[in-house]
């Protein structure tokens, strides 16, 4: 592993989470950290991390926060909704992203239809992901969270390229976002 002057890549993820104050500070940290180091998402080919946290009020799981990258604003301005406005139904049994939370497993698709399904048509999701130019996303549950939530993590690289490299930093990532939400 290498380390560099201002410590290894996850020790700068994990100061970078704890720097940030609750709410909207943190959840903008948490979904851009992973790109402060380029080398790293390049080389991994990331390229989007959503936040994304149940509601029990109105039992949706709604879309927290969005990596400030270009891939994120690609699908931004092809979307049919605003991205707030996107909800999904907790118990929603082909959404992966309801999958993901109910099971506590990581979910993955080659198909954004079923990361938007049923707020958005297959087509119009079809359309944010040809405008991020994403080929894969993965949904990894969050431990941390009282209610349920998930990150997103959206690659240039097919499923089939998706590997153990990849499921390690996912997973990583995932569990320091877990502690840092179960902290706020």
């Amino acid at each position: 592993m290498v380390v560099a002057k201002n410590g290894t890549y996850f020790e700068r993820l994990a100061r970078k989470l704890n720097e940030a104050e609750k709410g909207p500070d943190l959840f903008e940290a948490i979904v851009n950290a992973p790109f402060i180091d380029k080398s790293r998402t390049v080389m991994i080919e990331l390229g989007i991390v959503v936040l994304l946290l149940a509601n029990p009020k109105t039992k949706t799981i709604d879309r927290i926060a969005l990596s400030q990258t270009e891939q994120a604003e690609g699908a931004v301005r092809m979307s049919a909704k605003p991205f707030s406005d996107i909800k999904i139904p907790i118990g929603h049994r082909s959404n992966i992203v309801a999958k993901a939370i109910l099971s506590n497993q990581p979910q993955q698709a080659a198909d954004w239809r079923y990361l938007f399904e049923p707020a958005l048509t297959p087509r119009e999701a079809r359309a944010n992901q040809a405008g991020a130019g994403i080929d894969c996303s993965v949904v990894y549950p969050l431990a941390g969270t009282p209610d349920g939530g998930a990150l997103i993590y959206s690659f240039f690289q097919m499923p089939e390229f998706i590997g153990p490299r990849h499921h390690a930093f996912m997973r990583r990532y995932a569990r320091l976002v877990s502690k840092r939400l179960s902290a706020a």
